[in-house]
């Protein structure tokens, strides 16, 4: 059984290295040793600390320590897969979601079957499947004789990264991966309170009938304590909602992961066509769309610009693994797999357009940094970073996809003083035992620094956090030389 408790979060995001390498000495303004000394605090590693901070300019090293060492980045490794995915795919790029079939149209009726067919947009949601769905009643269709196929074979069947935790459980941050996919593969559970002493209101959205909902809550007089799970029983997605809910208080929203999205996807596509009053006489199932098969209608997502947005300012690991899977299955074959597309992002991007050398020592498991098995080194992640500073065509984009400090994303909360909201541009990253930060900060003098913070094994979180922004604060007063 899969568990998630009401009131309970747990928060995946990336670690960022910061790699500093001794190199020349950086001007007086800045206080070197004190940024040494910061790397010291109680609380972390040092051998497990690694941060490189250079000029976006002259490419000069600031400051330097384990900038080689292969460390858990967490979410950081966002930077690579959204990098490369804006490099080689190019921010305009859009996915696309077909509905096809390998039947007819013959008056009001469809003789044959309906495919749904992804090619591994992240980001499509029921509005957009809605459209989709009423583009077979625009045509005059009002009955299919044949049965709705979805089709998912663009993507290899691995439902989770490499070296995910079973104890990410039911959390939407650890949804399923599929090369059809719908509201980044969760279901918002919505629980209104009624008349104290009766059960309260259990909704799903969108409706749907793929789950069966348990409903063992009760309306009281008192506080709220409820408590959401999710189980697989004989192959059907389960969720159990208990606890008490006030009866005065407000309309309690959680969102939660669930098995097998594909099917979940048909089966909500399904439910759209009753409401468009088309009628498919046969079954929802997984299938491989004929090559033959005649495209009906097609949905777009958004340009990947906005789509990598989303990846780096909120930090949604689905739209991470979906992009690796899609690389690898654009430039190496389908099915898409997190090995192909790690090799994409390697050989393509990080060698050769980047300049890494072959022995470079990372790991990519997964696209999102969700993964344990992840190790990238701070050098790696300022190199990146300098990379995308530099090119023309997608440095606007890649820039304007970071959180920033103090106003939107996961900074919005931190670094949000006086002296450095908006100075910083950044990917936050957070797994147990790992806390990063890598990306840009604006000085005092509006010149541009590079920076990787990868923190691993240390016994206390705040010490990698307050140390992150204290050397972004003492970092401001950095100055280029001339």
């Amino acid at each position: 059984m899969l568990h998630f408790f009401k009131h309970s979060r747990l928060v995946a995001s990336g670690c960022l290295l910061l790699t500093l390498s001794l190199a020349l000495p950086a001007p007086a303004a800045v206080p070197v040793n004190s940024l040494r000394q910061s790397l010291q605090a109680p609380g972390l590693s040092s051998p497990h600390t690694g941060a490189l901070v250079v000029s976006g300019r002259t490419g000069e090293t600031i400051l330097s320590q384990n900038a080689d060492t292969p460390l858990m980045p967490a979410s950081n490794m966002k930077i690579m897969t959204s990098a490369a995915a804006l490099s080689l795919l190019k921010p305009e790029f859009r996915f696309k979601t077909h509905l096809l079939t390998d039947g007819r149209i013959n008056g009001e009726t469809l003789q044959g079957n309906i495919y749904l067919k992804g090619y591994g947009d992240p980001v499509l949601t029921d509005e957009r499947l809605t459209e989709l769905m009423q583009e077979l009643r625009f045509l005059g269709v009002r009955n299919v004789t044949g049965d709705l196929i979805v089709d998912d074979t663009f993507f290899d069947a691995e439902r989770v990264g490499r070296g995910w935790k079973s104890t990410y459980g039911a959390s939407a941050y650890s949804a399923q991966i599929s090369a059809l996919s719908l509201n980044l593969n969760t279901v918002e559970v919505r629980v209104r309170p009624t008349q104290p002493g009766r059960p309260a209101h259990v909704t799903l959205k969108p409706e749907n009938t793929f789950f069966e909902v348990i409903n063992k809550t009760t309306t009281s007089g008192g506080g709220t304590r409820l408590q959401i799970s999710r189980q697989l029983v004989n192959g059907r997605n389960q969720i159990i909602v208990s606890g008490s809910l006030y009866s005065r208080g407000r309309t309690e929203v959680e969102t939660i992961n669930l098995e097998d999205p594909t099917l979940y996807v048909g089966n909500v596509a399904q439910n759209l066509l009753r409401k468009e009053e088309v009628i498919v006489q046969g079954k929802v199932a997984k299938g491989t769309t004929p090559p033959a098969a005649s495209l009906l209608a097609t949905t777009e997502s958004a340009p990947l610009r906005e789509v990598v947005s989303e990846l780096n300012k909120h930090s949604i690991n689905l739209i991470g693994e979906n992009l690796l899977k899609f690389m690898g299955a654009n430039f190496e074959g389908a099915p898409g797999t997190a090995a192909k597309g790690a090799k994409v992002v390697i050989e393509r991007f990080l060698i050769n357009q980047v300049g890494l050398p072959r022995n470079h020592g990372l790991v990519i498991a997964d696209g999102s940094g969700l993964s344990p098995l992840n190790r990238i080194t701070p050098t790696a992640f300022a190199q990146v970073l300098q990379h995308m500073l530099n090119q023309y065509d997608v440095s606007v984009d890649f820039m304007s996809s970071l959180a920033i400090s103090g106003v939107d994303g996961t900074l919005r909360k931190r670094m949000n003083t006086p002296d450095l909201k908006r100075r910083v541009r950044a990917k936050t990253g957070f797994i147990n035992g790992a806390s990063s930060l890598s990306g840009y900060l604006y000085t005092k003098k509006n010149e541009i620094v590079v920076f990787s913070f990868l923190m691993n094994h240390y016994s206390n979180f705040y010490a990698a956090t307050s140390t992150q922004e204290r050397l972004c604060r003492m970092l401001l007063d950095y100055e280029d030389k001339q």
